[in-house]
């Protein structure tokens, strides 16, 4: 693979505060995250292949735990503290393709390759992965999601009011991303990468 073709890796959120939820918001959807996070990074950095994060940072509600102001869970979780160079981008809305800096950035990684893939997982499934990848088609980027490597919490039904899963909110997000992005898996991004 190339230099100027090799994919560029997009990790949202992925914050001490978000991982290690409160009990409040009750279970987080996918127990693999942390692995399939790790594994992802390994493999770009192995490659030295380019990474970017983004944190966000709710300036909007200085009660939030991922507010800087609260800095043991705004911080980077463990699985995806960033390394060397890295760089880090912060956000305050849903996309990071808002007022962070980062469209110079990537634009500048494309070089008018549109095609180049940007491979995008983290927090949450139904929110900023959501907001992210959406914009990012808006864009005209070609956004891959990792799903397996993307979490979340659950939500209540607009209509009703009952709650629902963690899991059923991750699976119905990553369902309906798929009309903005190809939508998949750790093991199958890897592969249609040439890893076996």
């Amino acid at each position: 693979m190339s230099a100027d073709n090799t994919p560029i890796l997009l990790l949202i959120d992925i914050q001490h505060g978000l991982v290690e939820g409160p009990a409040e918001w009750g279970g987080r959807s996918n127990p693999n995250l942390v692995p399939n996070v790790q594994h992802l990074l390994e493999t770009w950095r192995s490659r030295s292949w380019p990474i970017l994060h983004v944190i966000h940072d709710d300036k909007d509600d200085p009660t939030n735990i991922i507010n800087a102001a609260y800095p043991e869970t705004y911080k980077p979780h463990a699985c995806a503290r960033p390394e060397g160079d890295e760089p880090v981008f912060v956000k305050h809305v849903g996309s990071p393709f808002v007022a962070s800096g980062i469209n110079k950035v990537i634009d500048g990684l494309l070089e008018g390759k549109k095609d180049r893939k940007i491979v995008v997982f983290g927090m949450d499934a139904a929110q900023c992965i959501s907001n992210t990848t959406r914009h990012g088609a808006d864009l005209g980027y070609n956004i891959v999601v990792v799903g397996d490597a993307c979490s979340g919490y659950g939500m209540q039904d607009w209509k009703t009011g009952k709650n629902i899963s963690a899991e059923e909110t991750h699976d119905a997000a990553m369902s309906m991303l798929q009309t903005y992005a190809k939508v998949t898996t750790t093991d199958k991004v890897l592969k249609d990468l040439g890893f076996e």
